[in-house]
């Protein structure tokens, strides 16, 4: 009954009082969508923290406590990685808009420069974020087998883990792109073209 009565209203009402309704609705929606994309970035950003300082003492022991050198020289290029990547997830975090100041048309358009940065970082996430890491893994690999002399067929299961793996976070990253950073740029972009009008 409520919704008849609203949808009469609606329809009665002058144009211009439409184009205000719509434009309100974009904006809610619009801040409800950014409001849980930052949740998200945040919660991303935490575990890739942790999971970083994690790494870091981990491959530092394996390198003090690995025989092969192969191994050791993966193992320290692994946190050298990991200490190069805290610093990015770092600047990620400093340019993350705040919106204290601005006002909202400002705040869309600076939301928009940080949805197309981290979109390009995902888009490029293969060589920063997945082939250095993957390149100490299968260096680590390589090296222990040459150490240990272990069953071909183990040496072969964990190579084609590592190449899974890596195709598994390409496909991820993609799936990023396409449904998280891209109909949220959609929809940022229509929202300015509407309140810059």
């Amino acid at each position: 009954m409520i919704e008849d009565e609203l949808i009469q209203i609606w329809q009665s009402s002058p144009e211009q009082e439409q184009i205000k309704f719509e434009k309100s609705r974009l904006m809610l929606d619009m801040q409800s969508s950014l409001d849980r994309f930052h949740r998200l970035i945040k919660y991303s950003l935490l575990v890739e923290q942790i999971a970083v300082i994690i790494i870091i003492p981990v491959f530092l022991f394996i390198v003090y406590w690995v025989p092969p050198v192969l191994s050791k020289i993966a193992s320290f290029l692994i946190v050298l990685w990991a200490i190069w990547y805290m610093f990015r997830l770092r600047k990620i975090k400093e340019k993350q808009p705040k919106s204290i100041l601005l006002n909202y048309l400002d705040y869309l358009k600076k939301n928009r420069g940080y949805l197309r940065y981290l979109k390009n970082m995902t888009d490029t996430a293969m060589y920063w974020y997945i082939l250095p890491p993957m390149t100490g893994y299968f260096m680590f690999i390589i090296g222990a087998h040459l150490y240990a002399k272990g069953p071909t067929a183990f040496f072969l299961l964990t190579l084609l883990l590592g190449m899974g793996a890596s195709i598994a976070y390409y496909l991820y990253f993609r799936w990023i792109v396409k449904k998280i950073y891209m109909p949220r740029l959609q929809k940022i972009d229509s929202l300015i073209k509407t309140l810059e009008e």
